[in-house]
């Protein structure tokens, strides 16, 4: 976006003078566009005035001083004359004061330089914790993991350790926590330091990665600090998979943080007594100190005991002014205004727009009390729409009827700490809820199963329905499965059959995992085998592909064998029902996929891998699809690598599918991507590059087209020190100078 206003002109608010020089462009945004914008609308709605000038616009995205929470009248006059005293450069003056709009944090540097600002600001009275000296030491061997809770001053220490470790002034560049490390590498020769904030969560490191990123380090003789949150599982994988122990930011007494933080705020020790005086015999520094809190609600109490300047009244009761008390007092302060719409709606207008004008808070009050219809009032009134006279009642659409907490406390349930899944595309965060005793929700159900006959259907309508997500089909389906043995008899498996032929595709994926469930009870398990039997063969793609769910889930991981002649069955008879519709077409052979990447990964390669070796000797089964088939399987390639790599008997029947696979065209795509990221990764772990060059080499002996077309896009797409570049560039080499000759040719 352009600002508004003629070329050459700056912007002065409220005064309108030009300036000498042109308004530099708005820096682009650093972050890429949604890949899902929300859908404009239809009609625009009036224009509520001109396009907002650059200042306006600055102002907005928070300034450029560093100050938070500025706003009123300003200039922004680049080489510009204001008051007869000349501004040189890229100048802002602003007249108001810190305290008035609403506070706003200063924006933290994602990606990019570090400012030096931001970085005495983290020294600034910074109390050293016990682990401090420790983790200096770990950060001088590698990249040093840094795990806290939000509030306990991580970013802070991870400045100051590497202030202290690379140099008082040495420049720090922050690194965005969505960085792929693995493609990482320094783009700024004179930084020293590099804060990376977070981890990205869906790539977890490897030791590979891990040694390159050490390696890079140590090339630019610079210093990393990851920032992690504290969540057990992120850290339990960190340790098991990297063999390192990150350092977990347990902040320092909060009395220790206290003295640092005011003496360097107050250096005079009178001073320092005399502020603390107006703490008066009512609020013993003492008891504000508790345990529970973190360095940021330390520096609240400083701040405040240091604007009040010694005066009691202006101080007052500093206790009640801390933050960590605030969320403690807001069910009171609910429960006090629950009749009262009124006054919910003003509560809720205050917390948006605290710091703005009382009119236009009172105003924004009015306005959501009359959208809200009704939704902020407890009880209906006594009279109906006809002017009747009826019984005051609750009323049902009140926001605030039940909170969370009376939901929890009336069940007998809590919620748990907030922790970190990693589960889909993006992590997110989740605070569980989980009953007070253990196994309460098998024995609610169970009891509801078998007393109320009407609620079973009821329960399997309503949660056959669910959300498609890992999150919520694992559950459904282990009660589903369970209930399968609570009910018994010979309809046991009624509810689970009409989920596996139903259309929505979660309900199958219920099915699979109830199936599972279900076969653990010796006295279903025949009758659950006999289903998918039957299912395997059956007309409709939806049962197929509920029986290739089952394979690849508990069902089928707990029996190898019996999923993969159950897939094998689907895979043979697939050609037979090509007269399916567009909606059925592929959806039996994308549940067989992923059916057999699952088992693949659980262990059981070996079955995988002969399973498929059988399949293309007995010929019975389409020879493309086996090959897509086992592209898929080296997008897993642990165990592959180990057999090439030693050179196994199995290595030799490797090579052989892949070559078969590079020379078919629906797999080549698939299997030519997964041996380049190979002959990537090779170039940091030794397996990968040592299984990749003894394949590059068996490939070379014969050069096929898709051997050649394999080779002409790693030499396209290869950089220097991937493993097998050199064998493949030779044999191109050798191929157009006319010396190429197959294996076993007379020299």
């Amino acid at each position: 976006m352009r600002p508004g206003g003629p070329p050459g002109e700056g912007v002065i608010e409220g005064v309108g003078v030009p300036s000498q020089a042109p308004a530099p462009a708005l820096p682009p945004s650093d972050g890429p566009a949604d890949p899902h914008p929300e859908a404009a609308p239809e009609e625009e709605g009036p224009s509520d005035g001109p396009e907002p000038g650059l200042a306006e616009l600055i102002d907005s995205f928070g300034g450029t001083d560093g100050v938070a929470g500025r706003s009123g009248p300003f200039v922004y006059a680049p080489n510009g004359n204001i008051n007869a005293g000349s501004v040189h450069g890229d100048q802002r003056v602003q007249n108001g004061s810190s305290g008035e709009g609403r506070g706003r944090r200063a924006t933290r540097v994602r990606e990019g330089p570090i400012p030096k600002a931001d970085v005495r600001a983290a020294a600034f009275g910074f109390a050293e914790p016990e682990w401090f000296g420790s983790a200096l030491g770990k950060l001088r061997l590698g990249p040093l993991f840094l795990a806290g809770r939000p509030g306990s001053g991580r970013r802070t220490a991870a400045l100051n350790l590497l202030r202290r470790a690379c140099g008082e002034d040495a420049p720090l560049r922050a690194v965005d926590g969505v960085t792929e490390l693995d493609r990482w590498k320094p783009t700024d020769g004179t930084a020293r330091g590099y804060l990376v904030d977070g981890l990205f969560p869906n790539r977890p490191l490897g030791p590979g990665v891990l040694g390159h990123v050490r390696s890079l380090l140590k090339q630019a003789k610079a210093r990393m600090v990851i920032v992690l949150p504290d969540d057990a599982e992120l850290l339990r994988r960190l340790e098991q998979d990297l063999h390192i122990s990150p350092t977990v930011c347990e902040p320092p007494p909060p009395a220790l943080v206290f003295g640092s933080c005011f003496e360097a705020m107050v250096p005079a020790q009178h001073e320092r007594e005399r502020l603390i005086a107006a703490l008066g015999d009512r609020q013993a520094l003492g008891d504000l100190l508790v345990p529970e809190l973190v360095p940021a609600e330390v520096v609240e109490l400083v701040t405040a005991i240091v604007e009040a300047d010694g005066d009691p009244d202006a101080l007052g009761d500093v206790g009640a002014r801390l933050s960590y008390r605030a969320e403690q007092e807001v069910p009171e302060i609910l429960a006090k205004l629950r009749g009262d719409p009124d006054a919910l709606a003003f509560l809720l207008s205050v917390c948006v727009f605290e710091r703005v004008d009382s009119r236009i808070v009172r105003e924004e009050a009015d306005r959501l009390l009359e959208l809200s219809q009704g939704r902020l009032t407890a009880m209906l009134p006594a009279v109906d729409a006809q002017g009747a006279d009826t019984a005051e009642r609750p009323n049902p659409d009140f926001v605030f009827r039940r909170s969370l907490t009376e939901l929890l406390h009336a069940v007998r349930a809590t919620r748990q700490a907030r922790e970190i899944r990693t589960e889909g595309a993006y992590a997110h965060s989740v605070e569980a809820v989980v009953f007070v005793r253990h196994r309460q929700a098998e024995a609610v159900l169970r009891h509801v199963w078998r007393e109320y006959g009407q609620l079973s259907d009821l329960l399997v309508e309503w949660l056959g329905e669910v959300h498609r997500s890992g999150e919520l089909t694992g559950p459904v389906g282990q009660v589903m499965g369970s209930a399968a043995s609570w009910g018994g008899g010979r309809r046991a498996l009624r509810h689970i059959e009409a989920l596996a032929g139903s259309e929505r595709g979660s309900s199958r994926l219920i099915a699979a995992r109830a199936l599972g469930v279900a076969a653990e009870d010796p006295v279903l398990a025949a009758e659950v085998r006999y289903r998918l039997q039957r299912w395997s063969r059956a007309a409709g793609f939806r049962l197929r592909t509920t029986v290739a769910y089952a394979c690849g889930g508990e069902y089928g991981l707990a029996r190898p064998d019996l999923a993969l002649h159950l897939l094998h069955t689907l895979v043979h008879d697939e050609r037979f029902h090509d007269g399916e519709d567009q909606e059925a077409r592929g959806r039996v052979p994308i549940a067989v996929r992923a059916a057999l990447a699952s088992l693949f990964r659980a262990g059981h390669e070996e079955k995988v891998f002969g399973s498929l070796l059988d399949w293309l000797d007995t010929g019975d089964c389409e020879a493309d699809y086996l090959l897509s088939l086992f592209g898929e399987l080296l997008q897993f390639p642990g165990w592959f690598h180990q057999h090439l790599a030693r050179g196994t008997h199995d290595a030799t029947a490797i090579v052989g599918v892949i070559r078969l696979a590079l020379n078919a065209d629906a797999s080549f795509g698939t299997v030519c991507a997964a041996l380049l990221r190979w002959a990537r990764w090779g170039q940091w772990e030794e397996i990968p590059g040592r299984a990749v060059e003894n394949l590059f080499a068996s490939l070379a002996l014969s050069l096929r087209s898709g051997e050649f077309r394999l080779f002409v896009e790693m030499d396209e797409k290869g950089a220097d020190g991937w493993a097998g570049l050199e064998i493949a560039r030779g044999a191109l080499g050798r191929w157009r100078d006319g010396n190429h000759r197959e294996h076993g040719e007379a020299a």
